[in-house]
């Protein structure tokens, strides 16, 4: 009976994982103050860019009061399933002025682009715009991850609408995950 009791704590024990708050990380001297650094990424067709100050631009003329860069990888199951929290609650994220963007982290557009694409559309729809940063440059220049570091996803950076870091989300997403997005930190 013990046995049983032992393998039945330990059937539980991941989804007692989705239980609480997400994690948050302390934010880097990257991050800490001003503005986040200077960036661009690949759109996913390869052929366009969106830089910083495009972001800031459109977060000015929306009237958004959160950007949300939400960084995954094609292989991360955990962000399959942010995305897809994501997608349920587009309309709540919307009318709270929250502006996500989706940016695939470490992998090349052309190798997967088409992969990211349909990971994309799967579990989030055509509800955010999907970007690539092949070489993980953003997680580099905001202090995330050093050069050779393995990536932690998914990874969610929260900022303010003139693009001050506010919270680092990190791993699964706890039940406080979408509203950890437009509360104040």
């Amino acid at each position: 009976m013990q046995i049983k009791r032992l393998i039945f704590v330990l059937a539980l024990l991941p989804l007692l994982s989705f239980a609480g708050k997400s994690e948050r990380l302390a934010l880097p001297k990257e991050l800490q103050g001003s503005i986040i650094p200077n960036f661009f990424v690949l759109a996913i067709d390869n052929n366009n860019e969106l830089y910083r100050d495009d972001i800031k631009e459109t977060a000015k003329k929306s009237g958004a009061k959160r950007v949300v860069l939400s960084f995954f990888a094609t292989w991360c199951v955990s962000c399959r399933e942010e995305f897809a929290i994501l997608k349920k609650n587009a309309d709540e994220l919307e009318k709270r002025g929250v502006q996500v963007y989706l940016i695939n982290v470490g992998e090349s557009v052309h190798a997967y682009g088409a992969k990211a694409r349909e990971m994309a559309e799967k579990y989030a729809g055509n509800t955010f715009p999907c970007y690539f940063d092949p070489n993980a440059v953003l997680h580099a220049s905001f202090g995330l991850a050093g050069q050779g570091e393995d990536l932690t996803l998914p990874l969610t950076l929260v900022l303010d609408s003139n693009l001050r870091a506010l919270n680092i989300l990190v791993g699964k997403m706890g039940d406080d995950f979408p509203q950890v997005l437009w509360e104040e930190p």
